[in-house]
């Protein structure tokens, strides 16, 4: 199945970028990276904008996964390089991983374009 993956990161930006880019070649053998994009963090509800600025950048490629096991397998990465919900309210982002589009079906909005 063809996914569109964003991947972005306000701590140890190109470190931690690079390294999700490593583990995510693995999981989606043709994938295509996009070029890194420094943007200005946004606020979100109840969260603070944080301090620093972002990079990211987007993956294409294709899984043998099921939607809802792509989306895990994510949330385990993001976890695995530190990030938690503790850091997300504070504002600190080690690295976040979102599924765009999933086939066909668009699962959420791109919000740093």
């Amino acid at each position: 199945m063809k996914v569109i993956i964003s991947l972005g990161s306000n701590l140890n930006q190109e470190a931690n970028i690079q390294r999700a880019r490593e583990i995510l070649s693995h999981l989606i053998p043709d994938a295509v990276f996009t070029d890194p994009e420094w943007t200005d963090p946004i606020a979100e509800k109840d969260r603070p904008a944080g301090t620093e600025k972002y990079l990211n950048c987007l993956v294409e490629g294709h899984v043998h996964l099921t939607e809802r096991r792509i989306i895990a397998k994510l949330k385990q990465l993001e976890m695995s390089m530190g990030d938690n919900h503790e850091n997300h309210v504070k504002g600190l982002v080690s690295i976040d991983l979102d599924l765009i589009q999933y086939g066909d079906h668009k699962v959420r909005e791109l919000i740093w374009k």
